[in-house]
């Protein structure tokens, strides 16, 4: 392949500048397409929006409430146990991962790499005082709502730009509270 260099040759030199020369300045069309580009347009079902503003702004509270309270739940301070429990620890259920169901447009790679991730959070997890580890296990329990109701609201509108970002955000904050216990060096709750 031959490449051309631009320097400051003139048309005379150059035969492909003395060729694109010779074509003609204006190409007008042979008829106006206008009117036939429009009827094809008609053609096409309008899919309208069902999500406006109201609703962009519903998902950005709901978005914020989830990191509000994940970040409330990791950063309070625990309370001191009172009662006649107090020397007790309640036993809780298995920690179960966040399920995002079938309508998710998660793939196997994003939940492979959570995976990956929730081996090393099942192991600190045990180590945690028992307060916190409520507060993560409830933190997990908000998410795996969010992702529910994300998922019936995909099942709804499976092309929901905004729905797929939501729980792609919902995603993250689970990823997030794992790598925030995976990180914690000790049991402690609140920066200083």
């Amino acid at each position: 392949m031959t490449t051309l260099r631009f320097t400051g040759r003139n048309r005379d030199q150059d035969p492909l500048l003395a060729q694109a020369a010779e074509l003609p300045k204006d190409v007008a069309p042979a008829h106006d397409l206008w009117p036939g580009v429009r009827a094809r347009l008609d053609e096409v079902p309008r899919q309208g929006r069902s999500f406006g503003w109201p609703m962009a702004i519903a998902a950005g509270v709901v978005a914020a409430a989830v990191s509000a309270l994940l970040t409330w739940g990791l950063m309070r301070e625990p309370a001191p146990a009172t009662g006649p429990l107090a020397g007790t620890v309640a036993a809780e259920p298995d920690f179960v991962p966040v399920n995002y169901g079938s309508n998710s447009a998660l793939g196997a790679e994003q939940l492979a790499a959570r995976d990956e991730l929730l081996v090393q959070f099942r192991r600190k997890l045990d180590r945690l005082s028992p307060q916190t580890r409520e507060a993560v296990i409830a933190n997990l329990a908000v998410i795996q709502r969010a992702a529910d109701e994300i998922d019936a609201a995909l099942a709804q509108d499976p092309a929901s730009g905004l729905l797929n970002e939501l729980l792609v955000g919902a995603y993250r904050q689970e990823l997030q509270l794992y790598s925030k216990v995976v990180t914690t060096n000790g049991d402690t709750t609140r920066r200083t």
